[in-house]
């Protein structure tokens, strides 16, 4: 039997990590599939997985992990579980409240890390020679899974306000998944204003290079990314923690009715806007006038709103990464990502472009 797993997990282990740190991307819907071979293109060897979230319910008065992935497919073998909170948890909660709150994240990490397992497992049970002890292969498979990671990442968007539960919180995460690193996001503010953020008790953070103004801020041109703002954040002092780096690949578009904001429409580009001139009116700038009342998604779009389509284009792309490059040390276990992974972000982008950033910051 433990020749048979060792072939199994071989070839799966062999792209694990490398020497100039870690090419990633961030796996962000509530169903897990995965295109191998979009993804052996792309040269990834490792991946941040959104496992769940967790917000405030106000009517049983306690946070609550909802939307959590499901899937019947198999993990890369080097991953990092996510977990996202909102704010509201830590405005909400007192201490007794994250001690449980941090139990059962880590429970549910491991339900579905097992899940994982499982679904693979049994995608092949009916391989095996009736011989073999099926028990017993199952539970190398759950093992060997739960060693596909190293670290949790842990995603909140946390203020002045609430730093202090919130780093309370990661201590009391720390303590109960000793066996793991606890590394948790960076927003582009925290990053810069310090005093006011605090230092989380970690020792790497993930910096997230996108989101850098407020989309529904009708005078915005770009609330994705630009050099401009980027420039405004990163420049000059060092944080004191190492980090990681995310980078945006996704795009979208804002929808506004009489300048007012009406919601966002997932996986827009320009040229599906461009291309439909009967319904749209090009206005310059990347913004659309509908000439129509249809529905888009979950919207109602009336004739006269307006839509500005946002993303980033590759020269962009590739002066962002070259100026963080510049300004963020990294070291052999540094992680470039991509956010996120989409097989129409991807073939936007072009997979030589990619490895081509990837690359970059390999040097």
């Amino acid at each position: 039997m433990l020749l048979l797993c060792t072939v199994l997990f071989s070839s799966c282990n062999s792209q694990t990590g490398n020497s100039s740190g870690e090419q990633s991307f961030c796996y962000w819907n509530t169903f897990y599939t995965l295109d191998t071979a979009l993804w052996n293109q792309t040269t990834a060897n490792h991946l941040y997985v959104r496992y769940f979230d967790v917000d405030w319910d106000a009517v049983t008065g306690e946070a609550k992990p909802i939307a959590s992935i499901t899937s019947n497919d198999s993990l890369p073998p080097n991953i990092t579980p996510t977990v996202f909170l909102t704010n509201k948890v830590f405005e909400k909660s007192n201490e007794k409240a994250l001690d449980s709150l941090s139990v059962r994240i880590k429970r549910r990490i491991d339900y579905i890390t097992n899940d994982f397992g499982s679904n693979t497992y049994y995608g092949r049970e009916k391989h095996y020679d009736g011989s073999i002890n099926f028990d017993s292969i199952r539970e190398v498979f759950l093992g060997e899974y739960q060693n596909r990671y190293k670290d949790i990442l842990i995603d909140c968007d946390w203020t002045a306000g609430t730093k202090d539960k919130f780093f309370y919180f990661i201590n009391r995460l720390k303590k109960d998944c000793e066996s793991k690193d606890i590394t948790v996001t960076l927003r582009l503010w925290q990053y810069k204003q310090t005093k006011t953020a605090g230092i989380p008790p970690v020792d790497r953070c993930l910096l997230m290079c996108y989101n850098m103004q407020t989309a529904n801020n009708y005078e915005v041109e770009n609330s994705i990314a630009s050099m401009s703002e980027l420039k405004k954040y990163v420049s000059g002092d060092k944080y004191p923690l190492k980090l990681d780096v995310a980078l945006p690949i996704f795009s979208w578009a804002v929808l506004f009715r009489n300048e007012k904001f009406i919601g966002l429409l997932g996986n827009a580009t320009e040229k599906s806007y461009t291309d439909n001139f009967i319904e749209y009116q090009t206005l310059g700038n990347g913004r659309y006038r509908s000439l129509v009342d249809k529905v888009v998604g979950d919207f109602f779009i009336r004739k006269g709103d307006i839509i500005r389509v946002e993303g980033i284009s590759k020269d962009e792309l590739l002066k962002m990464a070259e100026y963080l490059k510049k300004e963020i040390p990294t070291d052999e276990h540094s992680r470039v990502t991509f956010f996120s992974w989409n097989q129409s972000f991807i073939e936007n982008y072009g997979t030589d472009e990619i490895k081509n950033i990837y690359s970059l910051f390999s040097k």
